[in-house]
């Protein structure tokens, strides 16, 4: 491997990384909220990339309006879902695995009606980022992976500070680790659970928009993006924040050079792998948190 690659395969690697562990967060803080595994995270970062690429279509924003009204997009989906569908099922008192298999069917359906909507072919974001490239060390590196990964960090940094210094991160903290205490404080957990989806939502939207802009935006490109992401989380550790995070670097890393390596056409096959070896090798992740914290 040349010295060039290494610097491509790095910066692409925690680019892509980035867009994992912004999806894995949605997981995570979803999983510790309520113990529902959301396979429909994956469809909620395309609809906000849809939602970017829409804005785009109506008016030449700049990028950082493009994220945000991506950002919107996917945290209103995933409010209207939680409140019309996972809400009415946890009123049902029906059994968690009835949940979980119907975020599989909220999945589905988000794909058809996106497909209604934009259609089924792969829609190409315009360029939003200069093209020349920046030199790092003396090698040419694509600006767009510069920026998607210094949005990434910087996104990931406030979800981190919202959690340790609001007063609503904390009270979403106190929600998960132990309801019914929270209750006891005052606290509403149906409204910090609604948070949570909101939360999960605008973190999915970033990544979708951020994905998009790389590569394009289509109805199913939630679907394997949605398990890669998964994969991620478990590398980290189901329920635990730094692990989505260091879990979805880790894996865009291994994802990339493997790609470098071995063959691209082989890269999502290797992903598998590693999921595999994490629930024989280390079930719990590489980082294990007691209790049940956000």
């Amino acid at each position: 491997m040349s010295a060039d690659q290494l610097v491509q395969g790095l910066i692409g690697g925690l680019a892509i990384g980035c867009i994992y562990s912004l999806i894995a967060l949605g997981i995570t803080i979803i999983i510790r909220a309520t113990e529902i595994l959301h396979f429909a995270q994956g469809e909620i970062m395309m609809i906000g990339a849809m939602a970017g690429l829409s804005a785009l279509w109506m008016v030449d924003l700049p990028f950082v309006l493009v994220l945000i009204v991506g950002m919107l997009g996917g945290g209103l989906a995933a409010v209207l879902i939680e409140l019309s569908i996972y809400r009415t099922l946890r009123k049902l008192r029906v059994p968690l695995i009835n949940v979980i298999i119907a975020t599989l069917g909220v999945s589905i359906i988000l794909q058809n009606v996106a497909r209604l909507v934009w259609g089924s072919e792969p829609l190409r974001y315009p360029p939003l980022f200069r093209s020349r490239g920046v030199e790092i060390g003396g090698f040419a590196v694509s600006p767009q992976l510069i920026w998607i990964v210094v949005l990434g960090f910087a996104m990931m940094a406030l979800l981190q500070l919202f959690f340790r210094y609001t007063r609503l991160g904390i009270a979403m903290q106190a929600a998960a680790q132990d309801p019914d205490a929270a209750r006891l404080m005052g606290v509403s957990v149906k409204r910090t659970t609604t948070y949570t989806f909101v939360v999960a939502g605008v973190m999915a939207g970033a990544a979708g928009v951020l994905l998009g802009s790389l590569f394009f935006a289509s109805f199913n490109m939630g679907f394997l993006i949605g398990i890669k992401a998964f994969v991620a989380a478990t590398l980290g550790g189901l329920g635990s924040l730094s692990g989505a995070m260091l879990g979805g670097l880790a894996f865009g890393l291994i994802e990339t050079f493997s790609g470098v390596l071995i063959s691209t056409a082989y890269k999502d096959a290797v992903g598998m792998v590693v999921l595999i070896a994490i629930l024989l090798l280390a079930p719990s992740g590489i980082f294990i948190r007691p209790g049940r914290r956000i």
